[in-house]
């Protein structure tokens, strides 16, 4: 699994939440991909390409890592890691599976520009 990795002007923990927080996924997750609701406090169902899935979300707030796993498919997962970078900055690790850099590469902007509205505009 490859780590693929974004620098975000933010504290760690208002990255973390932004990740988390499933009202401010639904506003950052980019296409294909769209929020339809949670049927649990764990179990997230998400539209992709027209079909729905379901995802398990475990949250660990103490080391600030969300990961997920789809309930049809376990091959299908991932990790998201956000760590203190220094003077308000951090850096979100994101490993998923199947591997996928360009999309990896979108949920990381996505998140971060999420982060950059909520956070930090001022």
């Amino acid at each position: 699994m490859t780590t693929h990795r974004r620098d975000i002007p933010a504290l760690p923990d208002l990255v973390f939440a932004a990740a988390v927080e499933p009202q401010r996924l639904a506003d950052w997750l980019p296409p294909p991909l769209d929020v339809v609701g949670l049927a649990e406090d764990d179990i997230l169902i998400l539209r992709h390409q027209g079909r729905l899935t379901q995802v398990r979300l475990a949250a660990d707030f103490d080391h600030l890592r969300l990961t997920w796993e789809s309930l049809a498919d376990p091959t299908r997962r991932g990790a998201l890691t956000v760590s203190p970078l220094g003077a308000g900055h951090s850096v979100a690790e994101l490993e998923v599976e199947p591997d996928d850099q360009e999309f990896a590469g979108r949920l990381l902007d996505a998140l971060a520009k999420e982060v950059e509205a909520t956070f930090t505009a001022g």
